[in-house]
């Protein structure tokens, strides 16, 4: 008992070093990370708006992470400690109990210093709750029965779904593709589907009823339609469609079919020029939007179109270099973009460490040329461990086939990146929040290789 109780210590107190670890780029910053689209997360965390391009929940998470207002440090920590533990339980996975502690810190020091897990740990933005749901599912199909840990899994697993729309698309085809991949490794696959289907019903329609309580409405998402428009019009079809099917006047777009922005960026933010705004706004669009979307992607050559697009987005999307560029954008640090605004609105006392963190210039700059540098060598050495080691088809100390974890953490981030450039756009921060799961499915397998024997000579 006194041993069980000395390992549960170890393991806490393991996890706390790998989430002040994974602090460490926003404490050298200064600052929590921000991106142009924390402002609207503030707002819904303290002023209660519910926003009508993202979801509200993320707000919440916030708002109870910083003790009501108190602190911007205690959302960041929130968010660290959550990955520091799934880390640590993804490492158990494949280790023996007796190696696990130095394996995980290992594994916290690599990512640490080389990933990009801590700069979007240490961001205010709901990105880190992309590789934490697919850990969270992992673990809840992986354990041979429901206990509590599993509920907590559950609980996890809602809030990641529900702080990122993609997330209802990528967890959920992540525990598929596991479950495909795990069929002859674990029993009872059955049951392992109904707890996949069970989450994802909860996830889908909780969101809905959630929303409602909120917003007096059921819905998953209230600009859906607005950002699968801009994603027509970056994909090239939406202007040949709309040549083809405005002859009789059925679409009300067909008036600015001739002066439709350059990018989706322009057509969802430009207040001034877009037909978005122009016709009403996000929700005073919807019905006609929804329907020009539907009957695009209703006619076949236009589907394929889509389809073959999102390969090439996808493909464009996976070969993009680096950890996140918006994080070296000069607007956040201007007085009228939304992030300063609500900073100084919010937690006040906090405006000061905002004003002189590395990322708005108070110190010096922002500098991503090494750490992008050490995490394109990390990418690259882990995908190619991983190619090797898929071959080569070895075990853990404990039996376990090595080949479909890593063929999941492939799948994984392909999945995570598909879904984003498919449906949105090509950004690198969706590569760059997820990416850092294949050098710690690499080097947690690694790690959890059987010892190798000395040779005993004889006397």
């Amino acid at each position: 008992m006194i041993t069980l109780r000395h390992e549960r210590v170890k393991d806490i107190g393991l996890i706390l070093a790998g989430a002040l670890l994974l602090l460490v780029p926003a404490l050298v910053n200064g600052f929590p990370f921000v991106y142009p689209d924390t402002g609207t997360y503030l707002r819904s965390a303290f002023q209660g708006y519910v926003p009508v391009d993202r979801p509200y929940w993320y707000g919440v998470f916030l708002r109870v992470a910083s003790g009501g207002g108190h602190s911007f440090w205690g959302m960041v920590a929130a968010q660290a400690l959550c990955c520091a533990l799934y880390v640590f339980r993804t490492v158990r996975l494949f280790v023996a109990r007796e190696r696990v502690h130095r394996a995980a810190a290992i594994v916290f020091v690599v990512l640490a210093a080389a990933s990009s897990a801590g700069y979007y740990a240490g961001q205010l933005m709901p990105d880190i709750f992309t590789p934490i749901g697919i850990l969270a599912v992992v673990l809840l199909l992986s354990a041979p029965k429901v206990g509590w840990v599993q509920l907590f899994d559950l609980l996890v697993l809602l809030l990641a779904c529900w702080v990122h729309l993609s997330h209802l698309l990528i967890v959920p085809l992540c525990g598929g593709l596991f479950l495909l991949l795990m069929r002859r490794t674990f029993r009872h696959g059955a049951l392992r589907w109904l707890r996949l289907a069970v989450f994802t019903t909860l996830a889908w329609f909780g969101l809905g009823i959630a929303n409602r309580a909120v917003d007096g409405r059921s819905y998953l998402s209230q600009g859906g339609h607005v950002f699968l428009l801009g994603r027509l019009l970056d994909t090239g079809i939406l202007r040949p469609w709309l040549d083809e099917h405005c002859t009789d006047g059925t679409y009300a777009l067909c008036a600015y079919k001739d002066s439709l922005p350059a990018n989706s960026t322009a057509f969802l933010w430009d207040i001034h020029r877009s037909p978005l705004y122009k016709q009403g706004g996000w929700a005073a669009t919807r019905p006609a939007y929804d329907r020009i979307v539907h009957d695009v992607l209703s006619e076949p050559k236009y589907l394929l179109r889509f389809a073959g697009a999102g390969v090439r987005s996808t493909a464009e999307l996976l070969a993009k270099p680096g950890i996140c560029t918006g994080l070296v954008d000069t607007g956040p640090r201007r007085p009228e973009s939304p992030p300063y605004v609500m900073i100084a609105g919010t937690i006040p006392e906090g405006l000061d460490a905002y004003r002189s963190s590395l990322q708005n210039g108070g110190r010096g700059e922002l500098d991503m040329t090494v750490p992008d540098a050490l995490y394109d060598l990390l990418l690259w050495g882990s995908a190619i461990a991983a190619v090797v080691m898929i071959v080569r088809a070895p075990r853990t100390a404990s039996g376990m086939p090595v080949r479909p974890w890593l063929l999941f953490a492939i799948g994984a981030v392909i999945i995570a990146c598909a879904v984003c450039a498919t449906l949105s756009v090509v950004e690198d921060r969706y590569l760059g929040r997820v990416s850092w799961l294949l050098p710690l499915f690499v080097l947690s397998t690694w790690l959890g290789r059987p010892a190798r024997r000395k040779a005993v000579i004889p006397a």
